[in-house]
């Protein structure tokens, strides 16, 4: 997804990384409960990763350490390696086989399936 705005807000004491498309959104994390919101307009749509980069080179954005650390933080999320693939399962396959010769099978064969399966002879 693709963001016009990016910036950061302290919620309960930790520097949260926000990403919006709109400016309002600044109004609301502040009616939400957020201070310190700092959001500002990106040069051109981007995504979480070119965002977070363009404020950690943006003069005088990330002046705290708090802040810093947030934007660092939110760019080793995004660099985690990939999930590995999950095990592979193996299928059986069933080859037809043509039989050359005829299957013979005796009425004793058919009886014991009979009573096996049917219950009967």
């Amino acid at each position: 997804m693709l963001y016009t705005f990016a910036g950061t807000s302290v919620l309960k004491g930790a520097v949260k990384v926000r990403f919006a498309n709109s400016e309002a959104r600044g109004k609301q994390l502040a009616a939400l409960g957020d201070t310190d919101v700092n959001i500002v307009p990106l040069p051109s749509a981007m995504d979480k990763a070119e965002a977070v980069h363009y404020l950690q080179n943006l003069a005088g954005f990330a002046i705290t350490d708090a802040v810093r650390e947030a934007l660092a933080g939110e760019v080793a999320v995004k660099a985690r390696p990939a999930k590995t693939a999950k095990k592979h399962m193996t299928k059986t396959v069933r080859a037809k086989v043509r039989r050359t010769e005829p299957v013979v099978v005796t009425q004793a064969e058919v009886d014991a399936l009979m009573l096996a399966v049917f219950g009967v002879k």
